[in-house]
């Protein structure tokens, strides 16, 4: 039971308050930030955000029941705006709202995290496949007669899994709010995990969202240019990836569990800054948190703990043998793309980390469920490779395309199979790596569809010309068109691929939304793709 006096212990601002006996043993049922979920015995705790100040709305959760009211104005402040503070809720002023919200949370839930072993995943790209691949190699780990999905729990952006059960995160979801986090974690100690895996964005880390998360391994893919509309520049949005390894300085040490940072030493964006980052907090705190790193082996082996070598790309697997400080063993995986083999070095050097087998890592890695929006191939029955793939960014785009050129068929009779790109970017965030990505795809792909991707309030049109300001660079006029409708940039992709061709929509992956202003539109890529596959077939039988 979380009683206000709990509470107090565990706000991230000390004080004393003289309150009564009755008020300090309140019991608070939820926590929360939305007034709207506000019900008898709720904490809510106003958070500031981009467009909305929760305080205004402190009056109103006090009606609805809220037991408890946090938030970092002073009540003199809140006054003098007209927000009038009821005298029968306590109001409690901190620092931090954010934080606030995160050590409630975790404390309403009996902090989970603290009977778990916690993996941290951060980076760019390849996150969401690289904590996939990490539950598979645990649950691996961790299977039995009795418990065929294995003793785990994961959170991605795609959605949740406990113990091999889905639950859904959301619309447009980077790392779910704090208290959602929580109940997850609680959720899986409940159900007896002994691991959980957590992909922490840049946005959940900076908005306090896993603070109260007691993390023990923290891994990171790679950084490179992204999210610097929110982050505003490249060293705070490289900050906010640093959060996570901080961490493991903040969280107290669990029996039997080792703690540790999983760096990508061949990442020239990340390697840097967080071994700075590692040394800074081992200056501050007197002790060092241990490293291991992970790479391609070359010329820097003697600095790489966990070396991929001898890789072989094939039509149906990656092929690869992983050199460890333990000893040396094979991998197959289902994967394709260079990327792909660092985020199986990531995981598996985490998982080494943990003590977990090789026996397991293989198997993990060999049986691993696709990815859903991660190089997802879409099969109408059509003579050429269709895919969807959540790349939007230059980086994501340029390893996407790279990736499928070999698919691309060379000797087809007519002349030679096209990479056929179709994407666009989204609105109010990052402007520069539109002409980015634009001049990645004009580099990189055979013909070039502009269109839609979330535009919100800007100007979809303004959008596509700034991406077409890119391509032009490398593509001439008769290699790419801008159909701003993304159903209809599809089917013009599907209608013109020929055999051999690939045809790949980038950018929406798993989500199941399109933001047109300011309303979430139903969409997936993937029914989007099959549907125009089903019109051609039904059309002409993808005759040429």
């Amino acid at each position: 039971m979380l009683t206000i006096a709990h509470l107090l212990e565990v706000l991230p601002d000390e004080r004393m308050l003289a309150l009564s006996t009755a008020l300090r043993n309140q019991e608070i049922l939820a926590v929360t930030a939305d007034s709207r979920q506000v019900r008898p015995g709720t904490l809510f705790v106003a958070v500031t955000g981009a467009r909305f100040d929760g305080h205004h709305y402190l009056p109103a959760a006090a009606e609805q029941g809220a037991v408890l009211l946090v938030g970092t104005r002073s009540p003199e402040s809140l006054r003098a705006e007209g927000i009038a503070l009821p005298d029968r809720v306590l109001y409690i002023r901190v620092g931090d709202s954010r934080r606030a919200l995160a050590l409630a949370s975790a404390a309403l839930h009996r902090f989970p995290s603290r009977q778990l072993a916690v993996v941290g995943i951060t980076g760019t790209d390849g996150k969401t496949t690289t904590s996939s691949i990490m539950e598979a190699i645990l649950a691996a780990a961790t299977q039995t007669q009795d418990a065929q999905q294995g003793r785990v729990g994961v959170v991605t952006t795609v959605g949740a899994r406990i113990c091999g059960r889905e639950s859904e995160t959301g619309l447009h979801v980077t790392t779910p709010d704090a208290p959602e986090v929580q109940a997850f974690l609680r959720a899986m100690a409940d159900a007896g995990c002994r691991y959980a895996v957590i992909e922490s964005t840049s946005h959940g880390l900076h908005q306090q969202r896993v603070a109260g998360v007691d993390f023990d391994v923290a891994a990171v893919t790679n950084i490179t240019h992204e999210h610097l509309d929110y982050h505003g520049s490249r060293e705070a949005y490289v900050a906010a990836k640093a959060l996570l390894f901080r961490s493991l300085y903040a969280s107290p040490m669990k029996l039997g569990v080792p703690r540790c940072a999983v760096l990508n030493a061949d990442d020239p964006g990340s390697y840097p800054a967080l071994l700075a980052v590692l040394h800074e907090e081992a200056t501050l705190h007197g002790y060092h948190i241990p490293m291991r790193s992970y790479g391609l082996a070359g010329s820097h082996d003697a600095h790489l703990d966990v070396a991929i070598r001898n890789v072989h790309y094939e039509p149906g697997a990656t092929r690869f043998e992983v050199r460890w400080w333990g000893g040396v063993f094979a991998v197959e995986s289902p994967l394709i793309g260079e990327f792909n083999v660092y985020n199986v070095a990531c995981a598996a050097t985490a998982a080494l980390v943990l003590g977990i087998s090789d026996a397991a890592i293989q198997k993990g890695v060999a049986n691993m469920a696709p990815v859903l929006g991660r190089m997802q191939r879409i099969d109408g029955g059509q003579p050429f490779l269709a895919i969807v793939d959540f790349a939007h960014t230059p980086i994501s785009l340029e390893r996407a395309l790279l990736t499928l050129r070999p698919l691309v068929n060379q000797d087809v009779p007519g002349g030679q199979g096209r990479l056929i790109a179709v994407f666009g970017s989204a609105g109010l965030r990052d402007r520069e790596k539109r002409y980015l990505m634009g001049r990645t795809s004009g580099r990189l792909a055979d013909f070039t569809i502009i269109t839609a991707e979330d535009p919100r309030t800007e100007d979809i049109d303004e959008i596509c010309r700034e991406i077409r300001r890119g391509v032009s660079e490398f593509a001439s006029s008769d290699h790419f068109v801008i159909i701003p409708d993304r159903t209809a940039a599809i089917q013009q992709a599907v209608d013109m691929a020929r055999p051999g061709d690939v045809v790949a929509a980038f950018g929406k992956g798993h989500e199941r939304s399109m933001c047109f202003g300011e309303v979430e539109y139903p969409w997936s890529d993937q029914d989007t793709v099959l549907a125009a596959l089903a019109r051609r077939k039904e059309r002409d039988g993808f005759a040429i």
